[in-house]
């Protein structure tokens, strides 16, 4: 999985659309979503090395109910076709729980398997992003969509 990853911020309307949507029309939306002003969060293709420093396990691999793996790959998968990307959503009720678990993190403790410095501190980076990014959504009320294309 060496693609590109985002969290867009969507309300309650827009999240209500997209469920009915198939891969390519998701896509769609949340360009138009971001060009419009929707807050997003680009991880670009490093949301895997979170995932596996977070959980130890590739995101390939989700492990349901962990709020730190969930963090990563959101919580509920749409039913698209794979050739069109993965999209999840995480729904505003739920970053609660995900930020208390991120903020329990100690990234220093954290050794990603034979990470070097430079990538372990990139991986850092965009975990304090990404907790800052739920944080501002929570606040706003919104859900959180993830893609990888």
């Amino acid at each position: 999985m060496g693609m590109r990853g985002q969290y867009v911020m969507v309300d309650e309307d827009s999240l209500e659309q997209m469920v009915e949507m198939d891969g390519a029309e998701l896509l769609d939306k949340l360009e138009k979503l971001m060009e419009g002003g929707s807050e997003y969060y680009d991880i670009d293709k490093l949301w895997e090395e979170l995932h596996v420093a977070l959980t130890g396990v590739s995101a390939s691999e989700p492990s349901d109910g962990d709020p730190l793996s969930e963090a990563v790959v959101g919580v509920h998968v749409f039913e698209v076709e794979e050739e069109d990307g993965f999209f999840a959503c995480t729904e505003h009720d739920e970053l609660e729980g995900i930020i208390t678990a991120m903020q329990q993190v100690d990234f220093d403790k954290l050794e990603p398997d034979g990470a070097a410095e430079e990538l372990r501190q990139q991986v850092k980076r965009e975990f304090a992003g990404l907790l800052d990014f739920y944080k501002k959504a929570l606040a706003a009320g919104q859900h959180v969509i993830f893609s990888v294309v």
